[in-house]
């Protein structure tokens, strides 16, 4: 009958459970299993300001080729300043055939002629006829060779003063193209036109710098823009020989 113990009786009561075994991460790792929650990313070393280790590659280095933007744009002309003719400029005031027609019948050539001859030219002395004749035609030919005159040395003095307005650019373009450089990327024949034409941009955008700085600035401007180019692969080279560091920012998580 003894069987019948365990059908009446009360049953055992069960054993009781083993105790936790102590916690090695302590109170910190239990908080976290407690409460999991996502990794505190302002936590990371590598996003720590001043923290050593793999630099953020996340972008380009910033060019530095702001300053040109300006060099390069071409400056605004002053509408109130007086135009300065070049040489494809005319050299004399366009003519208006109508009025200078005018200003010629207005003009008496007869009045050249004495009195006295003109009387008898008037009472048919042939001979005085044609003396009235050749003295109006001498005083028409004086006066188209004084015009004549006067504008071959308006316009070769306007030819001068234009010549001589332009000899400054023209100097100073020679002494840039002149300027050797001793770099010689920027001097082997396949880049030295490109440089050129930087050059030429700069020296026509700004007026007021000298040849050798022209050209100073040239070398500048292909220098930066070297070094903006290659910053990317650079910072990609950095970051993959960098140091790795460990992250222990779930350690530093307290939510």
């Amino acid at each position: 009958m003894a069987f019948l113990t365990g059908i009446f009786n009360k049953p055992a009561a069960p054993a009781p459970a083993p105790a936790a075994p102590a916690n090695p991460g302590g109170p910190m790792s239990v908080q976290m299993k407690a409460n999991p929650g996502p990794v505190n990313s302002g936590a990371d070393p590598a996003n720590m300001s001043g923290a050593t280790g793999t630099p953020n590659a996340g972008g380009p280095e910033a060019p530095k080729l702001d300053r040109f933007a300006e060099m390069f744009a071409p400056k605004a002309a002053d509408p109130a300043a007086p135009k300065t003719p070049g040489l494809s400029d005319p050299y004399l005031t366009p003519l208006d055939p109508t009025a200078f027609k005018a200003q010629v019948q207005s003009a008496n050539f007869a009045a050249a002629i004495p009195a006295d001859v003109m009387a008898k030219a008037v009472a048919g002395d042939p001979v005085a006829l044609a003396q009235a004749i050749n003295m109006a035609a001498q005083e028409a030919f004086s006066a188209a060779t004084t015009l004549s005159h006067g504008l071959s040395e308006h316009s070769a003095r306007t030819v001068a003063e234009r010549v001589s307005g332009s000899l400054d650019g023209r100097i100073r373009s020679s002494l840039i193209k002149g300027q050797n450089t001793s770099n010689a990327v920027l001097a082997n024949p396949a880049v030295a036109p490109v440089f050129n034409a930087i050059k030429s941009q700069i020296a026509m955008n700004n007026p007021q710098l000298a040849p050798a700085d022209v050209h100073k600035e040239a070398e500048q401007y292909f220098s930066e823009m070297s070094d903006a180019m290659t910053a990317p692969q650079r910072q990609a080279e950095q970051s993959k020989n960098a140091p790795k560091v460990q992250d222990f920012s779930y350690l530093l998580d307290n939510k």
